[in-house]
C-alpha cells in the first residue's frame, strides 16, 4: 500500500531517500536485498537508541544514585531473577555446615567453597556509648531550689542523702593566645665594649606571627577537612581576629615548605618498596598562557610501605610519572591507564620503567564496568558480580583471619584462582555475543585487557587484588576539589600534593594530623638534625606517641 502524496512530502529527507531506495529494491524483485537493508537499519537504530539508553542511565545515576559499588546478595538475585538464570554454582558456594567443627566435604566439579560472610556485630541497644575517657572532667553541683529543701509535713530541713549522676557532653570554642616574647638580653657592667647578648626569638616564621599551632591549624584545616582558606577567615573572624585569606595563604604555603622535606623521605620511603600502587586524578590549575584562563592538571597518588605520596603533573602525559619512577624495579599496581607501557627508562630509546611482566591490575576497576553495566538494565552483568562477590568474600576473611602473606597465597590457590576462571571462561564466551559499543561489552573488553594483569595478583600473597587504598586517598583530593575549586598555579597544585602526603599519610596510622603538624613544624624550625627526618614521619610518631603514654604509666607506677 502506498502512502498518500501528502505523507510522503511530510517524511524527513534522510527518510524519504531510504523509502525511494526500499521501492526501486521492492520493484526490481530484490525482496532479500530489501530485508537486509531494512534490518541493517534496525540494528544501528537499536545499537543507538542501547547506547543513549545506558548514558541516560549512567548520568542519572551520578546525579542521584550511591557511588559505592558493593551489591547486595538480594540484588543479585534480583538481576538473576529478570535474566531468568540460575546464580552460578562458583559465584556463590555452598552453604556452611550448621554443624560446629564439622568437616568441609571436597568441592565438587564446578563448585568453589568459600568461606562464609563473617556476621556482622550486634549492636548494643541497652543505652548510650560512654564518652571518652581522656575528655577533660569537671563537676558541677546542682542543688535543690530552696522552696523544696523542708518537708512539707514536718518542716524540718531535709538532709543530703547522695546525687543523681548525669553526664553533659560540652564543647568549649577553641581560643587564640598572644605569646608576647621577652627575650633576653645581657651585657657586661664592666666590658661594655663587648656589646649585648641577645637570646634567639624561638618564633617559627621569622617576619610572621604565627605559632606552629596556628601553621598546623591552617594546613589541617585545608588538607583534613577541606575547608578554604577564606572560610577559614570567616571563621577566625568569629573569634575576633581579623586575618585575610592572603595572609592564610602565606602562611600555608611556609608551613607546607617548612613540611616538604618529610614530604620527600615519604615519597622516598613509597618509591624504594618493592611493591607501589598508583593512580591519578584531574585538578584545575590556573594559567595565563591557557586559552580558557584554566588547564587541566593531575595529582598522581603512589601507595607502598604503609605511607602514601602524591605527586603533581601539568598534565596527563606519561612522561611525569617515568620520570618519578626511574629507579623503581617492582611491582606497579594501577588501572588500564595506556601511560604505563610508554613509560621508558633513560629516554627515548630506553626499556620500560614497569615491564609487562611486573604490572598488575586493580579488580575494583574490571568490577566497576560490570557494575555500571548492571544499573544500565542489563542482567547479564549479575553474573560478573556474583563472582566477584566470592572473590572478596575470600580476600575479607584472610584479612579477618590476619592471615600471613603465605597463608593468604595458599588460600588464593585453594578458593579465589577456580573462581577467577570461571568468570573469565564466561566473559570470553559472552564478549562474542554482545554489541560493540554496550556498557556490557565495554567491560568484557575491559575485564580480558587486563586479564593477565589481574591474574598477576593472585600469585603473591603480598599483593592486594585491587587499589583500593589508593582510590581513598584520591577522595580526599576529590572532596577538596569540589571546595576550593582550583590550585592557583603549577607551585600551588605541588604544595598542594605535600599536603596531602603528609596528612595521608598520618591518616593511614591513625597519627593526630593537628598534633603532629605542630609538634613537626616546631621540630624542624628549631633545627632538627636532617639524618633523624625518619623519627619525624607519620609511621613512626605515631608509634612513638603511643609508646610515650605507656612509659609513662610505668613510671608513675
Amino acid at each position: 500500500m502506498t502512502l498518500p502524496p501528502q505523507s510522503q512530502a511530510a517524511l524527513p529527507t534522510d527518510l524519504a531517500d531510504v523509502r525511494r531506495k526500499l521501492e526501486q529494491l521492492a520493484a526490481a524483485g530484490q525482496i532479500p536485498q530489501l530485508i537486509e537493508l531494512v534490518l541493517g537499519l534496525l540494528v544501528q537504530l537499536r545499537d543507538k537508541n542501547t547506547a543513549l539508553s545506558a548514558r541516560l542511565a549512567s548520568a542519572l545515576r551520578e546525579l542521584y544514585g550511591r557511588k559505592s559499588q558493593k551489591v547486595s546478595t538480594e540484588q543479585l538475585m534480583l538481576l538473576f531473577a529478570e535474566l531468568g538464570a540460575e546464580t552460578p554454582q562458583g559465584a556463590t558456594g555452598p552453604a556452611p555446615s550448621s554443624e560446629p567443627g564439622a568437616e568441609a566435604t571436597q568441592p565438587e566439579q564446578g563448585l568453589v567453597p568459600q568461606p562464609p560472610e563473617p556476621p556482622k556485630p550486634l549492636r548494643d541497644r541497652r543505652g548510650r556509648a560512654p564518652l571518652p575517657a581522656h575528655l577533660p572532667r569537671e563537676t558541677r553541683v546542682v542543688s535543690v531550689p530552696e522552696a523544696e529543701r523542708k518537708c512539707p509535713q514536718c518542716g524540718a530541713d531535709k538532709k543530703c542523702i547522695g546525687h543523681r549522676t548525669s553526664e553533659v557532653l560540652e564543647f568549649v570554642p577553641a581560643q587564640f593566645r598572644v605569646i608576647e616574647e621577652q627575650r633576653e638580653k645581657l651585657a657586661c657592667p664592666r666590658c661594655p665594649e663587648q656589646g649585648v647578648t641577645t637570646a634567639d626569638s624561638e618564633k617559627v616564621m621569622d617576619r610572621g606571627r604565627p605559632g606552629p599551632g596556628l601553621l598546623a591549624s591552617i594546613v589541617v584545616e585545608k588538607f583534613e577537612d577541606a575547608m578554604p582558606l577564606y572560610r577559614q577567615a570567616q571563621q577566625y573572624a568569629r573569634f575576633g581576629v581579623s586575618l585575610s585569606p592572603s595572609t592564610l595563604g602565606e602562611w600555608s604555603a611556609f608551613a607546607l615548605d617548612v613540611l616538604a622535606p618529610v614530604a620527600k623521605r615519604i615519597q622516598e620511603r613509597v618509591l624504594g618498596t618493592r611493591y607501589v600502587r598508583a593512580d591519578d586524578t584531574g585538578m584545575r590549575v590556573l594559567d595565563r598562557d591557557h586559552p580558557a584562563g584554566v588547564k587541566r592538571g593531575h595529582i598522581w597518588a603512589f601507595v607502598g610501605a604503609e605511607l602514601v605520596t602524591f605527586v603533581y603533573a601539568p598534565d596527563w602525559q606519561s612522561k611525569h610519572p617515568a620520570a618519578l619512577l626511574q629507579g623503581f624495579t617492582g611491582y606497579l599496581q594501577g588501572d588500564g591507564y595506556a601511560g604505563y607501557a610508554a613509560m621508558l627508562r633513560g629516554g627515548d630509546d630506553g626499556e620500560r620503567v614497569v615491564p609487562e611482566e611486573r604490572r598488575l591490575g586493580c579488580g575494583m576497576h574490571i568490577r566497576a564496568r560490570f557494575e555500571k553495566a548492571a544499573k544500565g538494565g542489563d542482567a547479564r552483568a549479575a553474573v560478573a558480580l556474583s563472582y566477584f562477590k566470592a572473590i572478596y568474600r575470600i580476600e575479607a576473611a584472610c584479612k579477618a583471619e590476619a592471615l600471613s602473606a603465605e597463608a593468604r597465597l595458599a588460600r588464593r590457590q585453594e578458593l579465589s584462582l577456580p573462581v577467577v576462571d570461571e568468570l573469565y571462561q564466561w566473559i570470553h564466551e559472552l564478549h562474542l555475543r554482545l554489541v560493540p559499543n554496550t556498557p556490557l561489552y565495554i567491560a568484557t573488553q575491559y575485564a580480558i585487557n587486563q586479564e593477565a594483569a589481574w591474574r598477576r595478583c593472585f600469585t603473591d600473597g603480598r599483593f592486594e587484588i585491587d587499589n583500593g587504598e589508593v582510590e581513598r586517598q584520591l577522595r580526599r583530593v576529590a572532596l577538596g576539589r569540589k571546595n576550593y575549586l582550583f590550585a592557583g598555579s603549577d607551585e600551588g597544585a605541588k604544595r598542594l600534593a605535600v599536603g596531602y602526603t603528609i596528612f595521608g599519610s598520618c591518616r593511614m596510622h591513625g597519627a593526630n594530623p593537628l598534633a603532629w603538624a605542630t609538634d613537626v613544624i616546631g621540630k624542624l624550625q628549631a633545627g632538627w638534625p636532617r639524618e633523624r627526618l625518619d623519627e619525624l614521619l607519620p609511621d613512626a610518631w605515631a608509634r612513638a606517641s603511643l609508646a610515650a603514654p605507656a612509659a609513662g604509666d610505668a613510671d608513675a607506677s
